[in-house]
C-alpha cells in the first residue's frame, strides 16, 4: 500500500556505525495518493529542473536522528566554470512542526558518484538561510533563495551535490518536498543522519517511491574568456570494457571563448600516453562538436583516458581535458544462470514450520500492490502471506535445484529484482550461497526492515572457479501481514580466458571485489598474477593515506587470497590497490562497525 507522507519515528541514527532507519508512519492512514498541485511561479524555472512541480510527499527526520541531518541531489552544470546563483527548495510541515525553518545550504562535490563526506565538514561552501511561514501539508511552498556572489565555483568538468543540512531537534516537523510521479524519471538524490554515511534517498524503504526532491537551482557561466576551447565530458561510453575489443572513444569539444578558433588539436591520452594522431577541430564562438578516436586495449587492468585540447591561447585551463577511470576485463560479461520465473521449475520450495511457503505470483496489484523495478515483469516467485491465507511462516526456503558450474569463471556476482515489505525487525529476508552443492551455506545478504522496489547486486568471489554453486532465498517472518517477491534472480561474471576448465594458471592480471563488502571487521580479497613479480597489495583510506600493506613480496603466477581485518580502523570508505609488472587497479570497499 502506498505510504504517503512518510515521517521518520523514533531513533534514526548511527550507533556503532550501523545506520538504521526506523519505521516511517502516515498522515494519511486510507493510502488515497495525495496530489498538491501548486501555483510555484517562477521559482528557478529557468534552471535545472528534475520535479514535475506536484508534491505527492515530504520527507523528514525525527528530532532523534541526531544533529546535522540532510538531503541533496546532483546537479550538473552547462559550463565550466560555473556558478550557482539561486537554490530553491519546496518546504511542508506538520501543523505542530516549526513554522520558521532555519536550515544552511550547502554544495558538495561529487567523488565516486556521491557527495563528498563526512558531509558535514567536506563541502565547497554553505550558507544559513531562514523559509518563514511554512505552510502545512497538504500545502507546499517554494522558497527562492539568492546565493551569496562568493560561492564556490565549479570549474573542473563535473557534477556536484546541493541540498540542505539541518538540526532536526530544533527544526523539528518540516518536511522536504517530493515528487513521487512514476512518469518522472528518477534523478539522483542522496541522504544522511548525523555521523553517518550518504545513502542513496531510495535505498530507504521509507522513500523508496521518491523520483526528485523539489530541490532547483540557477546559475550559469562564472566569467568570460575570449580564448576558451573546451572539452568537457565523454560522450556515449561503453557500460563494459573488454581487451582486444575495439572501441570509439568520444568526447564533446566545445569553444566557450567570444572568439572563433581555427584547427585546435584535440589529444588522446592512454595512462598519461599521447594515443593514436591528434584531430583538429575549428569551432566558432560558442560552436559545438565532438571528437572519436579508435582504441584497442590489449591487455586486462585499469586505465586512465584523457582528451584533451591543445589551444595554445587558452586562458582557462580547468575545462581543457575529459578524464574518466575505467577497467578493461579479459572477457566480455556472461550469464551463466537468469531465471524471469515464468515458472518456478528451477527451484526447490520447502516451508519448515508455519503456512506461508514460496508460489508463482501471477499478477502484481494483487492481493498486495508491490513495488517491483520496471525491468520485473509478471509472474515473479513470491512468499506472500495474504496470497497464502492468514499465517505466519518461521522458515521459507527456494532453493536453486541445480547447481551453476563457474568453473573457469571469475568476477562472479548474483543480482534479482525483489519488493521486500516487513512489519518488523522479526522479520528476515535472507540470502545465501553454497559452492559445494547445498551441503554448506554462507549467508550473502540480509534484511530485517522493507526493501521496496529494489535491484540488489551482490558480489560472490567464493564461487569463482567453482564447480557447484547454489542460491537460495529464506524468509523469515513471523508477522501477519508480510511479503517477499523476487524476479529475475541471476548470476553473472566473466571468463578466465584460455585457461581450460582446469583453471591452473592465469593469463591475466586481476584484482576482484572483496568480500563481504561491506564488512566488519574481516573481509576477504582475492587477485590473480600472470607471471612472477612482485605483488603490493596496499590499503587507503578515503584522504589517499596508506592504513595496510597486505602483500609486498614476490609471487608466483596463480590465484591469490587475502584477508584484510579492519578492526583497528574506523567505520567508512576504504580502497584497495594491486601493483604487478605495471598492471594497476583500485577497488571500493565500505567497512561499517
Amino acid at each position: 500500500m502506498k505510504k504517503i507522507f512518510p515521517v521518520m519515528l523514533v531513533a534514526i541514527m548511527f550507533l556503532a556505525a550501523n545506520l538504521a532507519f526506523s519505521q516511517s508512519v502516515s498522515l494519511n492512514p486510507n493510502g488515497v495518493p495525495i496530489k498538491t498541485i501548486m501555483d510555484f511561479g517562477v521559482n528557478c524555472s529557468g534552471g535545472q529542473i528534475h520535479d514535475d512541480g506536484v508534491a505527492e510527499n515530504g520527507y523528514g527526520w525525527n528530532a532523534s536522528a541526531g544533529n546535522p541531518s540532510a538531503w541533496c541531489m546532483k546537479f550538473i552544470p552547462t559550463v565550466y566554470p560555473y556558478k550557482f546563483s539561486k537554490f530553491c527548495v519546496g518546504l511542508t510541515r506538520l501543523s505542530t512542526g516549526v513554522a520558521s525553518f532555519t536550515f544552511t545550504i550547502t554544495m558538495w562535490k561529487s567523488v565516486n558518484g556521491a557527495p563528498t563526506v563526512p558531509f558535514n565538514t567536506v563541502f565547497m561552501d554553505t550558507v544559513t538561510v531562514t523559509a518563514t511561514a511554512v505552510p502545512v501539508w497538504p500545502a507546499v511552498t517554494f522558497y527562492d533563495f539568492v546565493l551569496p556572489s562568493t560561492w564556490a565555483q565549479v570549474t573542473a568538468p563535473d557534477s556536484v551535490y546541493i541540498g540542505i543540512k539541518y538540526n532536526p531537534v530544533t527544526m523539528t516537523g518540516v518536511f522536504v518536498a517530493s515528487d513521487e510521479s512514476p512518469a518522472t524519471p528518477l534523478w539522483p538524490g542522496y541522504c544522511t543522519v548525523a555521523a553517518g554515511p550518504w545513502t542513496t534517498i531510495i535505498s530507504n524503504a521509507t522513500f523508496a517511491l521518491c523520483r526528485s526532491l523539489l530541490f532547483r537551482t540557477e546559475g550559469g557561466s562564472a566569467v568570460s574568456f575570449t580564448h576558451d576551447y573546451s572539452v568537457p565530458n565523454y560522450l556515449s561510453l561503453p557500460t563494459e570494457w573488454v581487451k582486444n575489443t575495439l572501441y570509439n572513444v568520444k568526447a564533446k569539444v566545445q569553444n566557450f571563448g567570444t572568439s572563433a578558433e581555427t584547427n585546435v588539436p584535440i589529444k588522446f591520452f592512454v595512462n598519461g600516453v599521447l594515443t593514436g594522431t591528434p584531430i583538429n577541430k575549428s569551432l566558432a564562438a560558442g560552436g559545438v562538436d565532438s571528437v572519436s578516436f579508435p582504441w584497442t586495449p590489449l591487455t586486462a587492468g585499469a586505465y586512465t583516458l584523457k582528451i584533451a585540447s591543445a589551444l595554445t591561447t587558452d586562458e582557462y585551463k580547468g575545462n581543457d581535458t575529459a578524464t574518466t577511470n575505467i577497467t578493461v576485463n579479459a572477457s566480455a560479461l556472461q550469464t551463466f544462470f537468469c531465471d524471469p520465473f515464468t515458472t518456478a521449475g528451477n527451484w526447490t520450495l520447502t516451508t519448515n514450520g508455519g503456512t506461508v511457503p514460496w508460489a508463482l505470483a501471477t499478477s502484481f496489484a494483487t492481493p498486495n500492490i508491490y513495488t517491483l523495478p520496471s525491468t520485473a515483469v509478471p509472474p515473479a516467485l513470491a512468499c506472500d502471506v495474504d496470497a497464502a491465507g492468514s499465517g505466519n511462516s518461521s522458515n521459507a526456503v527456494a532453493t536453486l535445484t541445480t547447481s551453476i558450474n563457474c568453473t573457469g569463471k571469475t568476477g562472479v556476482y548474483l543480482t534479482f529484482d525483489h519488493d521486500w515489505y516487513a512489519l518488523s525487525t522479526t522479520d528476515i529476508a535472507k540470502t545465501e550461497m553454497s559452492t559445494d552443492g547445498g551441503a554448506t551455506w554462507t549467508e550473502l545478504a540480509s534484511w530485517n526492515t522493507s526493501h521496496r522496489s529494489a535491484t540488489e547486486t551482490i558480489q560472490m568471489p567464493a564461487a569463482e572457479n567453482k564447480a557447484a554453486v547454489k542460491i537460495r532465498f529464506t524468509a523469515i517472518q513471523p508477522s501477519w501481514d508480510w511479503w517477499w517477491i523476487v524476479d529475475n534472480v541471476c548470476l553473472k561474471g566473466y571468463l578466465m580466458t584460455d585457461i581450460g576448465n582446469s583453471g591452473t594458471l592465469p593469463t591475466d592480471y586481476s584484482l576482484s571485489q572483496n568480500y563481504p563488502n561491506p564488512f566488519n571487521p574481516v573481509t576477504q580479497i582475492n587477485y590473480s598474477v600472470k607471471t612472477n613479480g612482485f605483488v603490493t597489495l596496499k590499503v587507503y583510506d578515503l584522504l589517499g593515506k596508506e592504513v595496510s600493506t597486505l602483500v609486498n613480496e614476490v609471487k608466483n603466477p596463480g590465484y591469490y587470497t587475502v584477508d584484510f581485518n579492519a578492526a583497528a580502523l574506523s567505520s567508512g570508505v576504504y580502497f584497495y590497490r594491486i601493483d604487478v609488472n605495471g598492471f594497476s587497479n583500485i577497488k571500493r570497499m565500505m567497512l561499517i562497525k
